[in-house]
C-alpha cells in the first residue's frame, strides 16, 4: 500500500496492526523497531566499509527543500530520527530509549506518524536495494515486500 501510494489503506492497515496489540499482536514498538532495523541494515550496506569512527547524520528537508533543524520537528518524529541514528551509530540502548520516547504518546495519530515515517524510510532503502540488485533483509523478502 505504501509503495502504491494508497495512504488511506495504509493508515487503516496500520490502525489495525496497532490496535491488535491489545489482543497480543506486535504493537508499534516491535513494528517500528523491525522497520528501523531493516532500514539500518540497508543503509549500512549502502555505505559499505566505513572507518570505525564514522558517524552517520541526517539532512532534514521540508517540502520546499529547505534545511530543517531536528529540534523544530514534532517530538515523536524527532525521537524516531534519533532512534535511527543511534542504531546506525552503534548505540542500540540509545535507540531503544529514543523509540520509547517516540511511542510513549497514547495519541493514535502521533503513533501512526512514527510508524509511517519508519515504513517510508524502509521502503526508500528497499527501493535502492532493488535498483542496485542488492538483497534486502530476509524478513522483507519473506514477507513478499522485496524481490
Amino acid at each position: 500500500m505504501a509503495r502504491d501510494g494508497d495512504t488511506a489503506g495504509l493508515v487503516d492497515a496500520l490502525d489495525v496492526l496497532i490496535s491488535e496489540q491489545a489482543r497480543g499482536g506486535p504493537g508499534p514498538h516491535l513494528i517500528v523497531g523491525e522497520l528501523l532495523s531493516a532500514a539500518v541494515a540497508m543503509v549500512s550496506t549502502r555505505a559499505g566499509a566505513v572507518p570505525a569512527e564514522t558517524l552517520f547524520a541526517v539532512d532534514i528537508r521540508d517540502d520546499a527543500d529547505h534545511a530543517v533543524a531536528i529540534d523544530h520537528l514534532e517530538p515523536p518524529l524527532r525521537a524516531t530520527i534519533r532512534a535511527l541514528l543511534a542504531e546506525l551509530n552503534g548505540h542500540p540502548e540509545d535507540a531503544r530509549f529514543q523509540l520509547e520516547l517516540a511511542l510513549r504518546d497514547i495519541d493514535l495519530e502521533a503513533t501512526l506518524e512514527v510508524v509511517v515515517h519508519a515504513l517510508l524510510w524502509t521502503i526508500g532503502m528497499l527501493e535502492w536495494c532493488e535498483e542496485q540488485g542488492i538483497e534486502a533483509p530476509e524478513w522483507l523478502r519473506g514477507a513478499g515486500l522485496a524481490a
